[in-house]
This record gives C-alpha cells, structure tokens and sequence, in this order.
C-alpha cells in the first residue's frame, strides 16, 4: 500500500503522491506525519523527481482518485498554467472530438497541437484518451520534451501510467452517483496466473451524466450529455528475474449528445471597430441572451437521408444516428525489458492506436429564427440551421527501442530510436440551406517520423551533475486526396533537437538546475490550393496563400529549484522560464468575394505567423503543519507577447492584420489552485478516519483572438467532500463547482451562419464553450 495515499505533494509542478505503490490503490487510514516521495519517468528511466531538471506535474493513482480527476478538462483544471479549449478547431463545437491543451501559454493551430498524449511512454497520435482510468500516475511534463518523446511534444508531454499487474489478487469496485443522472461505475481485479511468472489485471468502466444546460429550442432536453463504456486487460510476462513484458490493450466507446455550446449574438456588440464602424465585442464578453443556448437537434427528414447516404469514411455500423458525437477508441501496447547482470536494460516499445469519431452537431450553433425560403423538397429544412456531420479516423503505429546504463556510476548513458506512422482521415456532408446536401471525403494526412536519441549524465562532483539529451529527427508529412489517396503534396523536414541541463544539489532534499532545450513542431503536409475552388486559385496565391508550411521552433530556458524541509512536512518547488518562439503556425481565413453573386470563397489556410516571446513563474508548495491538515497552494503565470505576427480576422474588423505587441489568445495569464484537507482518527470506528477537504481553482480570462479585442471573465471554481475512510472502504459526499461559476470555457469569433442576408465581411457572433454546473453527488469505493 502506498505510504502517503493522502497526502499531496508538489514537486516541479502539481500535487503528487508516491508514485510506486507495492500494492493496489486503496484509500488508508490516518495521514502520515511526512510527505512522501514520487519516482517518475520523464527522462525514460525511474528517478526521483527531486533529481530531475524538468518541471513536472504528477498525480498518483490516489490523488486522481480523491481529487475525482475522470477527464482531461479534470486535470487542466489542477494543473497550473494548463488551458484546455475544445473549440480551437476552428469547428465552433464544444465537445470531447477533439480537445487542444495549451501548455504554458501555446496555444497550438487547429491540426498541429504542441503537445502530446501517451499511454505508458506510447504515444497517441490523436492526442485523445478517454477509456484509461485505473493509473498508477500521471505526469505532465512542461517544456519541449522532443529530446525524449520526439513528435509533437512541442511544449509539454502528458504521460499516463497505468496500474500494473500484481503477484497477489486485488481489485475494487467503486460506484459514483450524482444531480444530473451523473453515474459512473467502474472496478479492477487482478492477480497471478501463474504464479511469479504471469499476472493480469482487468478493468472496466460505465459513465454517463446529462449536461447542465437546458436546449430552448427543445424543451425537456439538455447540452453536454456525455457517457464513456471502457475497458483494459493488461498482462505481465516475467520468465526470468531480469526480463519482463507488459502488453496493454484498451478499448472504449464514447457516446455524446451535443454539446453545450452557446452563441453570443451580434445585437450584444459593444464597441465598433475599424473606420467602417463594424460592430463586435470589447472587454469582457457578456452572458447569453434569454433563450440561449438554444439547437435544433431533431432528426428530421433530411438529416436522416444524409445520415444513410453520405458516408465518406465510415461504414454503416459506425454511423451516428443522432445529433452529438459517437467515438471508438483502441489503444494496443507492448513494452519489453531486459536487464543484464551489469545493469545495463534493453527495452523496446510497440503501440497501435486507433480512433474514429462521427459528429452531428449545427454548425449555426443555435436555432436559428429565419425561415429557408431556399431549397424545397423533402429533405429541405424548415430553418436555415446548417446540419453539419464531420467524421474522422486516425490510426498509428509506433516502435521503439533504447538501451540504457547502470544509473548507480558517475557517467550514464542512454541511446536509442523511434518510428512513428500515423495517416488521418476526414471527410463531411452537410445540408447548406442555400445549396442542399454536399458531402466530400476531404482530405488525408500522413507522417513517417525516424528519430534517434542519447542522454549522457555526469557527475562532476557528488554535488554538480551536466546532462545532455538530444534527438535528430526527420519528419516527413505527406498530403493527400481525399478520394483516390493520391499523393499531392509531401515533405521532409530535418531537425536536431538538444537539451542541457545543469543541477546542483548541496544536499539529499534539494536541487536547484539550469536548462536549455530546444523543441519542434513539425511543418504542414496540407495543401490549401488543393481544395479550393479551381476560380479562386489564382487569387489566393495573389494573396500569399503556399503550398505547405515551415516547422515552428521553441528555444526554452529555464531555471528552477525543488526542495522538502521541515522532515519533509514542507515540499517547495518552483521554476522560471523564457521561450522563443519562433515561425509560429496559425490558421488564417480569407474571404474573396464571388463575382457572380452567391457566396464568397472563405478559405481557411496555415502560415508561419512570425515571432512570440513566453515568459513565465511556477511556483508550488505542500505543507503538513500537523498530522491532520495538509495544504496545497500552486500558482503560475503565463505571459505571452506576439513579436511579429499578422492577423486576417483582425484586418477584417479594423484596417490592419498587424498583432505586434499582443498577447496569443486562448491562455490564461494567471492560474491558481489552493487545496485543504483536515482529517483525523473517527472514534466510534478505529479503524476509519473522517476528512473534510476543499479545492479552489482559479484561471484569468483568455482572449478571443490575437486581436486581444474580447475575453471571458475570470473562471474561479469551488468544491467541497466529506467522508470516511478506511484501509479498504471509502464513503464521499461532494458538491463540485459549489458557487455555479457559469465562466466560458472557449471562445471563439465566428460569422452568423444561420443569417442568409450575411456578408460575411466581418465576424459577428461569439461561439462559446459552456462548463458544468454546480454537481452533488456521493461516491463509494471497497478494495480487496
């Protein structure tokens, strides 16, 4: 059993607890009078975090477990300078299709994210996981992490470690119930199969919970309904003492309603822009209107007939037959290690993924008020809402394989080399009131990813240790049709990839480093002349539009310390950072009017933006001033300034697509969360402890553009538990965002697509995320 099972800590980043429980996560009895120690892989190999020069973020199995982190929206929530928007697609939607976590302040392109996913060191190219939840850790790495996890680990890594096998049987079950028809179900059991030699654990999980936000168009009906059907079977192989393997499969199912998205309509502008007056947003955005969110999701007629004739990608089996979001998600592994007499550890690294996804969702994001006086038929819609179904597959292979030193000597080493396929598809179909029905397979990308990497380590003194890690990677992105799956664009992209580190540590409890790394996103295979109307060509390309785009570069420096005090009743950690970044990938839209009436050729396009400078403070503590009370306080700042950039949006409200000296939009400059738990000994049962905790979460407001015109309000979240616990039962009751904060969650600007008298000059509405609302619930777990 884990010998902090309670008790936070914070090392580089986030709470933690140890790490390398010998036993399954159970819930224990009174809180130890120290806080632990988190062994962890950042670098590839088991390491205390204190003698890591990175700034890490990790939650033990338990932490996850008491904190009830169940989704990536969970974890960005504890984790300081983390933002998560999923609409930064450039879709408008907010759903769980696709998310993009921002990372210090990165906010990544749609199509090319700066960070990355992986399953126990395997990564997941989709960058989207929703079936794993029975980990042992998980760790968010912050800072280029190329050097070690190699393809678009650009300004972080998220590595979640599952629970192993164990040489005994174990297992739980635990149950969630709450407002909202907010159910989740989930258990593991595990054990030898033969004994010392082959062991297994397998778990499984049902969740589902409506939306907290009622649909007006469709009384009785909400927004954000969401339900996950997941399991895993893992299995340990050990035939001798120094040889291992671990193979790890996943499958799960998602299956959504829409999600809960509302509309910020033009008659709430508040300013006028430009020297045409153009009205839009300034300064905090304001609430919805009365009668918002609103979205039409009847299944009518003609959606019904897009729904069984334009499939572009999928099968019929895997066809949604409702508005919202059906996902499938296999993630298969193999991980092997063997270590000889000396020390020195082979290990190899397989994974498979795949996940396809259909959504249904109007793009108009709300019911519109005017009546389609364009198509008629059968299949017409009575409104000019715009059905809109989008459905996507991404599959991946990757290998690895790393030999390592014996970690006891003064020098120790590390090489290896990795290889990473991923191809995605995407196509639509969509019933367009001025048009009727279209659909196109769209488009295909690929990547074939090599890299080979080293890690040296050396000790100058028992005090002074330099590390250098590199990789050279070589990337090539392949564009392709949609489909006959030809080849139209592709390109090698070269890269070498170093990080330095210099660390001091006067004694066993501190550290205090020095690092420099470098990281890469890779350029773009998309080609955007492909897919645009062959009329319009030569005037995109008369307005800077390419073929392809340039990787983006971040040069990261970064100083830190970590240190526990007090017989480790107090945890410090802290770091400061300054990044360049440069060649930055945007998406721009360009809007060139038809001139034979009808509407404009909107072209969404990627360029290299130019130059931003980040700069930011970390700064971490855990304190347990007696048995009973442990604190947690974690805070960060993120600033970001546009050196060089250009904004098309802009331009079309002001005059001028210069952004120089603004700040990207998406990031939260401020972040906060500060954690308090008492707990002590219940009398009437001695085996049991009570607690009473409380969380606060604060993140600032993010803008909606590079523009830096509108922003949400500050979102501040408050939750509270109560409840006993024991070796192996736990009882809570909980109330999570207690004081209803209602702040966005994503923001972005967007045309009236529902208006069939637009002009499209001029982006006049806000689309925006909606959070989950006040929730009470009671959650129960036994251990055996």
């Amino acid at each position: 059993m884990s010998t902090v099972a309670f008790a936070p800590l914070v090392l580089g980043g986030t709470q933690a607890a140890h790490a390398q429980a010998t036993a399954p996560a159970a819930q224990q009895g009174p809180a130890q009078s120290g806080l632990g120690d988190i062994v962890v892989t950042a670098r590839k190999r088991k390491e205390s975090a204190l003698d890591v020069p990175i700034a890490i973020s990790a939650l033990s199995g338990e932490d996850i477990q008491s904190l009830n982190v169940q989704t990536v929206e969970d974890l960005t929530a504890v984790t300081p300078g983390m933002n998560l928007n999923n609409s930064i697609t450039g879709s408008g939607r907010s759903d769980r299709s696709q998310t993009a976590l921002i990372i210090r302040g990165m906010a990544p392109s749609r199509g090319n994210r700066t960070s990355s996913t992986f399953i126990n060191g395997i990564q997941v190219s989709d960058g989207t996981v929703t079936g794993v939840f029975d980990f042992e850790r998980v760790e968010v790495l912050k800072g280029p992490q190329s050097a070690y996890f190699g393809r678009q680990t650009f300004a972080g890594a998220i590595n979640m470690v599952t629970a192993e096998p164990t040489d005994y049987f174990t297992g739980y079950v635990s149950g969630l119930a709450g407002t909202d028809d907010y159910y989740d179900l989930r258990g593991a059991v595990g054990g030898p199969i033969i004994q010392d030699v082959l062991s297994f654990r397998a778990t499984g999980r049902y969740f589902t919970r409506d939306g907290s936000w009622k649909n007006n168009a469709e009384p009785g009906k909400t927004l954000g309904d969401q339900s996950t059907r997941s399991g895993t079977l893992q299995l340990k192989f050990t035939p001798s003492h120094n040889f291992t393997v671990n193979l790890f499969g996943m499958v799960a199912n998602d299956d959504d309603g829409p999600g809960a998205t509302g509309v910020i309509l033009g008659s709430q502008s508040n300013c006028n822009l430009g020297a045409q007056d153009l009205p839009y947003f300034c300064g905090t955005l304001p609430g919805l209107l009365p009668g918002q969110p609103s979205a039409r999701t009847e299944v009518n007629a003609g959606v019904a007939n897009m729904l069984e004739n334009y499939s572009p990608i999928m099968n019929q089996d895997e066809q949604i037959d409702h508005f919202g979001m059906t996902r499938d998600s296999n993630h298969f592994s193999g991980v092997a290690e063997y270590v000889t007499e000396g020390g020195t550890s082979i290990t190899s690294l397989t994974g498979v993924n795949r996940n396809s996804w259909t959504v249904l969702y109007p793009l108009n994001a709300y019911a519109s008020p005017y009546e389609n006086t364009f198509t008629s038929g059968e299949f017409a819609q009575e409104y000019t809402d715009w059905p809109l179904m989008i459905q996507h597959e991404q599959k991946d292979f990757s290998q690895e394989v790393r030999i390592a030193s014996n970690q006891d000597g003064r020098f120790r080493w590390m090489f290896g080399g990795s290889y990473l396929w991923a191809k995605g598809y995407e196509g639509y179909s969509e019933i367009y009131y001025f048009t009727g029905i279209n659909s196109a397979f769209s488009s295909t990308s690929e990547n074939k990813t090599w890299g080979g990497f080293l890690g040296l380590s050396y000790d100058l003194t028992d005090q002074l240790t330099v590390d250098f890690d590199a990789r050279y990677q070589s990337d090539k992105v392949i564009s392709r049709t949609g489909d006959t799956d030809d080849i139209v664009y592709q390109r090698t992209y070269n890269s070498f990839l170093p990080r330095v580190s210099l660390r001091y540590k006067p004694d066993l409890d501190t550290m205090v480093y020095a690092t420099y790394s470098r990281g890469v996103n890779p350029g773009l295979g998309l080609d955007p002349l492909e897919s645009a109307d062959p009329a319009f060509v030569d005037d995109l390309i008369a307005m800077g539009v390419t073929r392809g785009v340039s990787p983006e570069y971040l040069d990261n420096f970064e100083v830190g310390f970590k240190g526990r005090f007090f017989n480790d009743r107090l945890i410090v950690s802290g770091d400061v950072y300054y990044d360049i970044w440069t060649d930055k990938i945007t998406e721009q839209t360009l809007i060139i009017p038809n001139n034979s009436g009808g509407m404009p050729e909107i072209s969404w396009f990627f360029t290299n933006m130019g130059k931003v400078t980040l700069k930011g403070i970390e700064l971490d503590l855990t304190a347990r001033p007696i048995d009973a009370l442990t604190l947690t306080a974690r805070g960060a700042i993120n600033d970001t300034n546009i050196d060089e950039g250009l904004c098309s949006t802009c331009a079309q409200l002001t005059g001028s697509d210069d952004v120089s000296g603004q700040s990207l939009p998406f990031v939260s400059k401020y972040s906060a969360q500060v954690n308090a738990e008492f707990a002590q000994a219940f009398a009437p049962m001695p085996d049991y402890e009570w607690y009473l905790r409380s969380e606060l979460s604060y993140k600032s407001g993010v803008y909606e553009s590079e523009g830096n015109f509108a922003k949400t309000d500050a979102s501040t979240k408050v939750n509270f538990r109560v409840g006993l616990r024991s070796d192996n039962v736990w009882i809570e009751g909980f109330v999570t965002n207690a004081f209803n904060d209602k702040t966005y969650t994503s923001v972005q600007p967007n045309w009236d697509l529902s208006n069939p008298n637009a002009t499209f000059q001029e982006k006049d509405v806000m689309y925006v995320g909606l959070p989950q609302l006040r929730t009470w619930g009671a959650r129960i777990r036994y251990d055996f």
